[in-house]
């Protein structure tokens, strides 16, 4: 994970992650970070430049970065169609941060009873055809505590 974080600095890494994603996704969906989160606002810049070089593919960005999201706003202004941020709870069934994520236009999700049920933990832990995290007319994807 530290030789990953690392690799954030290196100029070519938006380059990499299109020259990577475009190779191996074949789905069409992408979800950035299964561990970790957004660590800037220049990280977010970049995997916002991700998107925008890869148009026909939906990214889902989950996150807990309220303070990054809401400063990428203030300097940028708007994300890709293409690319979906979904704030996260910060506990479990905490509340879902709906304020901050209406100000700027995003969705949500957490370990809570509101919103859409997440049916990976019927699927073996897999999304198979389920969409919903990429869906930003889907206002709260509630995850099982797993």
């Amino acid at each position: 994970m530290e030789r990953r974080f690392a690799k954030l600095q290196d100029e070519r890494w938006v380059e990499a992650m299109v020259v990577a994603i475009r190779k191996k996704e074949k789905s069409g969906f992408f979800r950035w970070h299964d561990s970790g989160d957004v660590q800037s606002v220049e990280h977010l810049e970049k995997i916002v430049a991700v998107a925008k070089a890869l148009p026909d593919i939906r990214f889902w960005l989950p996150t807990r970065e309220y303070f990054i999201v809401a400063n990428y706003f203030k300097k940028h202004g708007s994300i890709p169609e293409n690319l979906t941020i979904r704030l996260s709870a910060l506990s479990i069934d905490g509340p879902p941060p709906s304020a901050i994520a209406k100000r700027f236009g995003l969705v949500t999700s957490g370990v809570t009873k509101q919103g859409f049920d997440c049916p990976s933990s019927l699927q073996d832990g897999k999304c198979r055809d389920c969409r919903a995290c990429w869906n930003k007319t889907v206002e709260t994807v509630n995850y099982k505590l797993h």
